[in-house]
């Protein structure tokens, strides 16, 4: 049984997928030195090209990074993955609405676009529905284990929209965040797992 480690940090074990992605992080935009999106591409067009998934990239608040600089550099990489059509990666941190407005914004130059995947997923199902009702999955992560964060456990044990698992930097595994997972939504560890397997499937190759 393969298991789907849709984001991580750490060296992918045995049986386990995770897709290959590229992506220039919100904490790390004050060190691109690129002054346009030609330049940028320039820079980084290839990386972003052989990438399946772009990201992570995306907005945080709650980080020392210019927030003129992460809205510019997130849009340079949402542009060119729509070009591409590939689907992303996204960390969001207490902005939520401005990457709706991005997303938006491309949808006024893109008849369609990709979905989008907000990693580290833990807000509420209320939320997870409006993102998806914009074309937005979410990805749950080590969260879910702890039961301090009611709401995302809530959220998972009720979504019935796509989503995905992740280890993310975390120590533990994917196949105990699987496991907590089948637990809540009252399923199978296969059951889930073919579940997320063709989600996943889904969104790599229809890029």
């Amino acid at each position: 049984m393969k298991l789907i480690d849709f984001h991580t940090h750490k060296p992918t074990a045995e049986g386990v997928i995770t897709p290959r992605s590229f992506g220039i992080h919100p904490w790390h935009v004050d060190e691109v030195e690129a002054y346009g999106r030609d330049q940028f591409l320039d820079r980084y067009g290839n990386e972003l090209a052989d990438a399946e998934i772009i990201g992570e990239c995306g907005l945080d608040k709650a980080c020392s990074s210019s927030w003129q600089r992460q809205e510019t550099v997130f849009r340079w990489q949402a542009e060119f993955a729509a070009e591409l059509g590939r689907p992303m990666v996204i960390h969001c941190v207490r902005a939520f609405n401005e990457v709706f407005d991005v997303r938006r914004t491309l949808l006024k130059r893109h008849k369609t676009l990709p979905v989008w995947v907000i990693h580290g997923f833990a807000s509420s199902l209320q939320i997870s529905q409006q993102l998806y009702g914009d074309g937005i999955w979410v990805s749950f992560g080590a969260a879910i284990l702890d039961p301090k964060h009611e709401k995302v456990r809530q959220c998972l044990a009720a979504i019935e929209t796509p989503f995905f698992l992740e280890t993310d930097d975390s120590d533990i595994g994917i196949a105990e965040i699987y496991h907590s997972a089948a637990e809540l939504r009252n399923c199978s560890i296969p059951e889930l797992a073919e579940t997320i397997k063709e989600h996943f499937f889904s969104l790599v190759m229809c890029k």
